[in-house]
C-alpha cells in the first residue's frame, strides 16, 4: 500500500493518487482544475511529520491544506476568530457549518473546518469557502 505520510519517495503524481483515492480521484482532478478560476494553485510539499501534504494558495495566502487519504481527499480550510460568522453565513451544507460552530479554536487563533471529498458532489461548499476564504483578512 502506498503511504504518503512516510515515505519522501512515493511521489503524490497522478498514478499514486488514483490509487489511494480510488472513487474520489475524478473529484480532485475537477478541483485542481477548477483552482485556476480563483487564481490559485496547488504545490505538494513533504513534512517529516506529516507526509506529503497539498498546499493550495492565491499569491502567498494560503485558501486550504489537503491530503490523500484511503478513498477521499481531505482538505481543510483555517479560519480566524473574525472570519468564523462569515463561514457560517455562506451557503454551505448545515453539517458543514454544525462542524464548524462545534471545531475547536487550535493554538488558541484559528478554527479549521475539514471536508473529506468523495465526489464531484463535495465541491459546491469548497468553492464558496476557497471563494470566501481568498476575500478573507
Amino acid at each position: 500500500m502506498i503511504d504518503f505520510k512516510k515515505d519522501r519517495n512515493i511521489e503524490p503524481v497522478d498514478e499514486n493518487l488514483s490509487i489511494i483515492l480510488g472513487n474520489s480521484f475524478s473529484a480532485y482532478k475537477v478541483l485542481l482544475e477548477k483552482l485556476s478560476d480563483f487564481e490559485a494553485g496547488l504545490e505538494w510539499r513533504f513534512y517529516k511529520d506529516g507526509g506529503w501534504l497539498a498546499k493550495v494558495t492565491r499569491k502567498k495566502k494560503t485558501i486550504f491544506w489537503g491530503e490523500p487519504e484511503d478513498g477521499c481527499f481531505a482538505i481543510a480550510f483555517h479560519f480566524n476568530e473574525r472570519n468564523k460568522q462569515g463561514v457560517l453565513e455562506l451557503d454551505i451544507a448545515d453539517e458543514l457549518k454544525l462542524i464548524f460552530s462545534n471545531a475547536p479554536i487550535n493554538g488558541g487563533k484559528l478554527t479549521t473546518l475539514k471536508i473529506d471529498i468523495y465526489s464531484e458532489s463535495d465541491l459546491p461548499d469548497v468553492y464558496q469557502l476557497i471563494d470566501y476564504k481568498k476575500s478573507a483578512k
